[in-house]
């Protein structure tokens, strides 16, 4: 589904969220079933309609969710096509969250700033996009790692569109600094001006991943490092930071949604670790409610996410947080 919606950090829907009405009685058996997708290019390995469509029968809302590949030309007119056939709402995925805006009729207020939608709700034809990625990584922190936004200290590795629309989430929900690690430079300074503009109480800083000494000196006052570039989805990928960079006790959050050879590293080094399920899980849980208006049912789309990635991986489902051994020097 995506790797938030821009609630400032919270756990309740943005007002006009909540208030926006429902096209038809979503949680009706009657009628045929409500039809949700995913589009991205490529999306085959994408388990969002594993976890989506257990999330719908635990409601018992009769929907299906499907996959719909989207070629970055077709972005437009798979819009136009979906909305025409009447789908009730879709997630968008990589590499479609920049540009998916363009398209819809409205933003929601909290995602615009954020220049990514990962959610649009269809209202009888009017399409509305949200963003729930930022939600869910702030929620799969909490879970994983009992921390929360407000006040804190926080490290993204990369600066792509997640690493972007979350940074920004972070910054909005009242971080207290932001360490950008990042190749292309650039990029992370054009991140750092647009929270300069938005949320001036947060300090940025940026580095590049060459800068082992300076790393490791300012993750010592981080409080989680995110892992958000697509290094470690393939075999054989480098690390994309020696773990020798981290200081022991740190924890880190790999957005990929399975235990990646960055974590056992990082494990090895001393730090705690969790992979990105859980922020695939209550992102997805967030677009579910602003689809549906109605509670996601976590446990079951919890232990549906889980049994999809299992297969999908050929093992078994990898404990959301390791702890190391050894007391760890940050650790609350």
């Amino acid at each position: 589904g995506g790797r938030d919606a821009g609630d400032r950090g919270g756990g309740q829907l943005p007002r006009q969220r909540r208030a926006a009405p429902l096209s038809a009685p979503r949680d009706s058996l009657a009628g045929p079933p409500l039809r949700f997708a995913v589009l991205g290019w490529p999306v085959a390995h994408s388990v969002s309609p594993q976890m989506q469509e257990a999330g719908f029968r635990a409601a018992g809302i009769a929907a299906t969710y499907e996959r719909v590949e989207t070629p970055p030309e077709q972005l437009g007119q798979t819009v136009r096509r979906l909305r025409d056939a009447g789908f009730a709402g879709w997630n968008v995925t990589v590499p479609h969250k920049e540009r998916i805006g363009a398209f819809l009729d409205a933003t929601d207020p909290a995602a615009a700033p954020l220049g990514s939608l990962n959610t649009v709700r269809n209202d009888g034809g009017r399409l509305t996009g949200y963003s729930t990625d930022g939600y869910g990584l702030a929620t799969a922190i909490r879970e994983a790692f009992a921390i929360e936004v407000p006040g804190r200290a926080f490290a993204f590795l990369g600066c792509g569109g997640a690493a972007r629309a979350t940074a920004l989430h972070f910054a909005l929900g009242g971080a207290r600094e932001l360490l950008l690690i990042n190749r292309t430079r650039d990029k992370a300074e054009a991140l750092t001006r647009q929270i300069a503009e938005s949320a001036k109480g947060c300090r940025t800083h940026v580095l590049s991943p060459g800068d082992l000494p300076a790393i490791r000196a300012a993750l010592a006052g981080c409080d989680v490092l995110v892992q958000a570039t697509s290094l470690g989805l393939r075999a054989g990928d480098p690390l994309p930071l020696p773990a020798g960079g981290l200081p022991a006790g740190l924890r880190v959050m790999d957005m990929i949604c399975r235990h990646t050879p960055f974590l056992e590293a990082a494990g090895a080094a001393g730090c705690v670790t969790a992979d990105g399920r859980a922020m695939l899980l209550h992102q997805g849980a967030r677009s579910f409610s602003i689809w549906t208006g109605r509670e996601a049912p976590l446990a079951a789309m919890r232990a549906a996410l889980d049994a999809a990635l299992a297969a999908s991986s050929g093992g078994t489902p990898h404990a959301p947080a390791v702890r190391p051994e050894r007391p760890s020097a940050n650790a609350d």
